[in-house]
């Protein structure tokens, strides 16, 4: 090739390189833009085991149609929530039926964890909770936790309630049990002053069952005391069925320190005393 077609074709190569592709396109100029698409998001579901999955539990059981499964519903979130959201577990368990069990035991488990915060605040629900049966048994359970640590309050709290009945006459014995294993002539002199009925009979028992075996002389002291008929008679009673049941060699031990008159009040009751103790007598020995 000459020098002077050289340099044409290097001429015509470079004027080429400056000239735009027409097949190039810009895409911000000539595309348009993407529409902005909004998705819907069905609202979420409230996380399992909080107090606003309980919450939504809870209004979904009470709109229940169905009794049983209601009732149901209401116990199984009460008892869940007890330890989350106390005042919901309320809520749920207040709607179940009146005086039912499972209400019952619901009520004093409530009212165990309340007292435990505030005895004041305890007491104060427990006055307003519902039928007479539930008060009692709200009230002897503030009364049973109280007597861990302080008996006197617990039944001065009983005392002073004016609630009667069998959930009211279970927590007379128990405080009187946990009293008893503290002070047992503080117990006997509050079961002393009861009025006639199940829970004096039940509370002396209970004296007896707990102050003999560990102290004798001031249990028969104490029985010598008593002034009225009747409570002598259950006091005697009620001894009686203790003794019978020891073996005979502590049988002996006790009634060393009983003198005749008292022994003989004793064995007037043996006949009841043995039918309130049943097949728990020993068999002599020979």
């Amino acid at each position: 090739m000459k020098p002077w077609q050289t340099l044409l074709w290097l001429g015509l190569l470079l004027s080429g390189c400056d000239k735009p592709s027409t097949s190039t396109v810009r895409e911000s100029d000539e595309t348009p833009a993407a529409p902005t698409v909004r998705r819907w998001h069905a609202p979420r579901e409230p996380v399992p085991g909080t107090p606003e999955a309980f919450r939504a539990a809870l209004v979904k059981a009470s709109a229940s149609e169905s009794p049983s499964e209601r009732e149901k519903a209401l116990a199984d979130i009460a008892w869940s929530a007890l330890e989350i959201d106390p005042g919901l577990a309320s809520e749920a368990f207040l709607q179940l039926p009146s005086n039912s069990p499972e209400k019952i035991r619901l009520i004093q488990h409530y009212a165990m964890r309340l007292v435990e915060r505030n005895p004041e605040e305890a007491l104060a629900w427990a006055a307003t909770v519902g039928s007479e049966e539930e008060v009692a048994a709200a009230f002897g359970q503030i009364a049973l936790e109280l007597a861990e640590t302080d008996p006197s309050r617990a039944a001065n709290l009983l005392s002073e309630s004016g609630i009667a009945g069998r959930e009211f006459d279970v927590a007379v014995v128990q405080v009187i049990q946990r009293w008893a294993a503290k002070s047992a002539p503080d117990a006997a002199a509050w079961v002393s002053s009861f009025p006639p009925g199940a829970a004096r009979e039940a509370g002396v028992r209970t004296i007896a069952e707990q102050w003999l075996p560990s102290d004798p002389p001031a249990s028969f002291a104490w029985f010598d005391s008593l002034r009225d008929s009747e409570i002598r008679k259950e006091a005697s009673r009620a001894m009686e069925g203790v003794i019978l049941q020891q073996p005979e060699e502590i049988r002996d031990a006790w009634l060393q320190h009983a003198d005749a008159r008292i022994r003989n009040e004793l064995e007037q009751q043996r006949g009841q005393a043995i039918m309130d103790v049943g097949d728990n007598i020993p068999a002599p020995t020979n």
